[in-house]
Order: structure tokens, then sequence, then C-alpha cells
């Protein structure tokens, strides 16, 4: 790898923690926002959700641009307007205008992972891309304990946060520009509209099972962490802190990924990163203190295995023309189960929280099931 290679990495692992990030910085200052716009602290949490919305929408959005304009010039540009928006979220005189600056946020930060990771694949050898993308998930992946800890920590209000982050973004653009290599871009004709992509994409039988499959892995991992939580306010033993930091160091086992990955093919490392997952919530059904425990460390292991298999699974399917429209519907699928967890968990927790445990497992379970399934189907060439 060379030092330009090097350089390159570094700064899309650096900027992808600040930028996905944002979906879990706020979560320290919902009691600070609801008193400063006098709202409830239900309503203050939708500072999250409408970041989240629209950052999975706007995968769908960016992905197929960056396949048409190129990866620098996307990635350059979305910096940029998420470092302006960003300012405009710092500054918001009302909670109305702090959530429409989230949502232009959110939609700014989506373009982010699609081109990031299609460059990824694009500017690495073949035998070096599942390091790279090992690198990129551990940056998406660090970022969900990390963000809200490091905001915690700082003392610092929502807007001060905010306008300390903004130009950091402005300096991961100018990097990126800098050390980005400007590829030749198919013509518009040659990438294809979406209408003629979507299809031949969705004809791949594997590639719809590794979306499927993203849908439950977050699904699983913050489903979890919701129920924890619900238990953790009927039974004092339970501390849902110390099942957050048991968590924390399976992540780095995202570098395992790049060998197994390497050795026995993305697809199989992802179903082993599900059925680590799926064991995980069988052992959390217990509902003991040790059990959540075991579960949370071996969760964090599925997760840390899963996501760089997926992610190397969908971008090895598809070609330049349409990686980006593949790798957005995949993040777009990821980050929809992970904001639809939350309701879904609370909804189900009256019930017990072995019951929320057990849907994520059944899910897990089937989405092993079908990579399993697929796994012979050959790729459908876009045209």
């Amino acid at each position: 790898m060379t030092v330009r290679t090097g350089a390159l990495l570094t700064i899309l692992m650096a900027c992808g923690f600040v930028v996905v990030g944002q979906l879990y910085v706020t979560i320290p200052s919902i009691g600070a926002t609801a008193d400063r716009f006098g709202v409830s602290p239900a309503a203050a949490a939708s500072i999250g959700s409408a970041f989240g919305f629209a950052y999975a929408a706007g995968f769908l959005i960016f992905g197929p641009l960056s396949d048409r304009y190129g990866r620098r010039r996307v990635l350059a540009l979305g910096l940029v307007t998420v470092a302006g928006a960003t300012v405009l979220v710092g500054l918001a005189p009302s909670f109305g205008l702090l959530i429409s600056a989230r949502v232009l946020q959110g939609v700014a930060a989506s373009t982010f992972p699609p081109a990031a990771l299609s460059l990824v694949a694009e500017s690495l050898p073949p035998a070096q891309r599942p390091f790279g993308i090992s690198l990129m998930s551990f940056a998406f992946l660090g970022a969900a304990p990390a963000a809200p800890f490091l905001a915690a920590q700082s003392g610092q209000d929502l807007p001060t946060i905010m306008l300390g982050l903004a130009p950091l973004y402005l300096v991961g653009a100018a990097a990126l520009y800098a050390l980005a290599t400007a590829r030749p871009v198919p013509a518009a004709e040659a990438a294809g509209p979406l209408r003629r992509q979507l299809p031949v994409l969705l004809a791949d039988r594997h590639l719809v099972a590794a979306w499927a499959a993203a849908a439950t892995i977050l699904f699983a991992f913050v489903a979890f962490h919701t129920a924890a939580q619900a238990l953790e306010a009927a039974d004092e033993v339970i501390d849902v802190q110390t099942l957050r930091l048991a968590g924390l160091p399976p992540l780095l086992l995202t570098f395992l990924a790049a060998p197994l990955i390497g050795r026995f093919g993305p697809a199989a490392t992802a179903r082993l990163g599900l059925t680590l997952s799926a064991l995980s919530m069988a052992v959390a059904v217990v509902g003991t203190p040790a059990a959540l425990t075991a579960a949370s460390i071996g969760l964090s292991t599925g997760l840390a295995l899963a996501v760089p298999g997926l992610i190397a699974t969908v971008a090895g399917r598809t070609g330049q023309t349409a990686r980006g429209l593949a790798l957005a519907v995949y993040t777009f699928s990821l980050f929809v189960g992970a904001s639809i967890a939350a309701p879904v968990a609370q909804g189900l927790t009256p019930w017990g929280g072995g019951l929320v445990m057990l849907l994520p497992l059944g899910l897990l379970v089937l989405a092993s099931a079908g990579l399993a399934v697929t796994r012979d189907a050959k790729p459908i060439p876009v045209p």
C-alpha cells in the first residue's frame, strides 16, 4: 500500500467517524434540548430520528449520483454541505428550525458512506480491499458508542459541539479532494438510468439477500440495547452501561473480517457474523445480568464480522457503473433497520424482554439462511 493510499484510508476513516457520529452525538443532549426549547424529552429525541431517516433516504439519491459524477466530487461537495448544515444546527433558534436543520444535515451526510465505500473498493487492489472495508466498517461501527461518550465527556452543549465539528468537515473535504484520484466516469448513457439498473440488481438473488440481511443486523443491535435499558428500569441488578462497555472491545474484530473474507469469502464471513448474533440473542432471552453481558459481547462480535462481510458481498457483485447504487441500497437497509428497532422494541417490552430478543433472533436466522440458499446465484451484468 502506497503512502498516498494509506493517507486516503486514514482520512476516509476519520471522516466516516465524524459523519456517522452525527447519528448518535445528540443522545447525551436530549434532556438539555428539551429544557432549552420547552418540549418533552420524547420530542427532543426526534432530533436523532430526523437525521436518521433523512440519512437513510439520501443514500438512494447520492449512491447513483456517485456512479455518474465520480466519488471524489460527491464526497467533497457532500462534506462541504455537511459543514454548512452543521452550522445551521448549532445556530438554530427554535425547535422547528433545529429539526429542519437536522434533516438537511442527514441528507448531506448520506453522500458519504456509499461513495466512500465505492472509492475504497476502486482504489485498492483486490487483495487489500477486505482490509480497507474493515477499516471503514470499524469507523462506522465505532461511532455508535464513541460519539455520545465523547460528547458527554466534553461537557459542552449541543450548539457548541456542532459549531466545533463544522470545520472538521471542511478539512476532510479538502483532504479527500487532494488525495482521491479522479477516475474516468462512465457516460450517463453507459451508466444507465436508475429505472434500468435497479430491476437488474433486484434480479440478483444473492444481492437481494445481502440487502435484506443488512436490515437485520443493526435492528438486532439496537433492539437488544433498548430491551436491556427497559430491563434495567425493572431490575436494578442490570447495568446498561456495563453492557455497553462489554460490547466495545469486540468491535475491533472488524479487522479479523479481512483475513476471513480473503480465505472463506465475504458471504461466508457475513453468515458467520449473523449466526453469532442470532446465538447471542438466544442467550439474551435468559435475561440474567451474566447472560445479557455475554450476549452483548457476542452481538458486537457478530456485528463486527457481518458488516464487512455484507459490504464486501455487495461491492463484489457489482461493477463501477452500479456499485454506488448497490451500496446505497445496502446502507439504506442497514440504517432503516436501526431506525425502526427502538420503537419496535419499546412496543414489545410490555410483553417481556424475552419476546424483544426473539424477534431479531428469528430475523437473523432467516437472513443467514437467505445468504446460504442464494450463494450459488450468478451476478447479473448491469447495463
